[in-house]
């Protein structure tokens, strides 16, 4: 069993959410208006080829979880995908 530090916590950012007409933050957005744009688990402080966390034996994060950005329509499904993918693959 592994056990969580806080060794591994900076890696996490807020989310930030992205509002048409708007900036900074905010809630209580509908689906169509809110759009995450960037934050989650810094991809940096995982194997790419396995999605582990490097300092977390047996943490694996996946997806939107991460902070990846590429561009809408679509990309984020692949991502989710593929991450999920290749951690299936390392467990």
């Amino acid at each position: 069993t592994h056990h969580c530090n806080d060794a591994w916590m900076p890696s996490f950012r807020p989310l930030e959410v992205k509002c048409p007409g708007q900036t900074g933050r905010s809630s209580m957005l509908t689906e169509g208006e809110a759009e995450v744009t960037l934050g989650g688990v810094d991809a940096r402080a995982l194997s790419s080829s396995t999605m582990e966390a490097k300092d977390v034996p047996g943490l694996y994060f996946i997806g939107e979880v991460v902070d990846v950005t590429g561009w809408l329509g679509g990309y984020n499904f692949q991502w989710a995908w593929s991450s999920g993918w290749v951690a299936g693959q390392a467990v």
